[in-house]
């Protein structure tokens, strides 16, 4: 194994903030699994009319995709511009959160944190745009 191919495959393991981000996307994966069976089960009354139902599995649908994106990130990682991709994953997994807790609580009937919806919307957005300039100007091996 050669000495790069080995700073690449320790990469993960080395940076606990990816590490982190890395954990809680895939734990973010599996509440939205439980989300979307709790949204096709839970009777008709435990959501906000008329379309509660509906928000959650959307909330649980942006979460498992999201999930999935961090995870995918995290792990291509050693390929990527590194302090982008980090800041890429802060920002998808915060607005991933954000977002999706906001139009889950929404659609149960609570308008606490309504207003975080927006915000992890745009945050979702401009990560997947620092995600797409990740490929560009990787730091040099030598």
């Amino acid at each position: 194994m050669t000495d790069t191919h080995a700073q690449q495959t320790l990469s993960l393991s080395r940076s606990s903030l990816l590490r982190g981000c890395f954990v809680l996307a895939a734990m973010m994966g599996g509440f939205s699994v439980a989300l979307q069976a709790i949204a096709a089960h839970l009777p008709d009354h435990f959501f906000m009319p008329p379309h509660g139902r509906s928000m959650v599995h959307q909330a649980a649908d942006i979460t498992l995709w999201h999930a999935i994106a961090v995870c995918s990130l995290c792990l291509g990682s050693p390929y990527l511009h590194p302090f982008r991709c980090r800041i890429a994953c802060i920002g998808m997994t915060l607005g991933m959160l954000c977002f999706s807790i906001s139009v889950t609580l929404h659609g149960f009937g609570s308008l606490l944190i309504a207003p975080l919806a927006p915000a992890g919307g745009t945050l979702l957005i401009l990560s997947w745009f620092i995600t797409a300039s990740c490929a560009f100007n990787k730091r040099s091996s030598h």
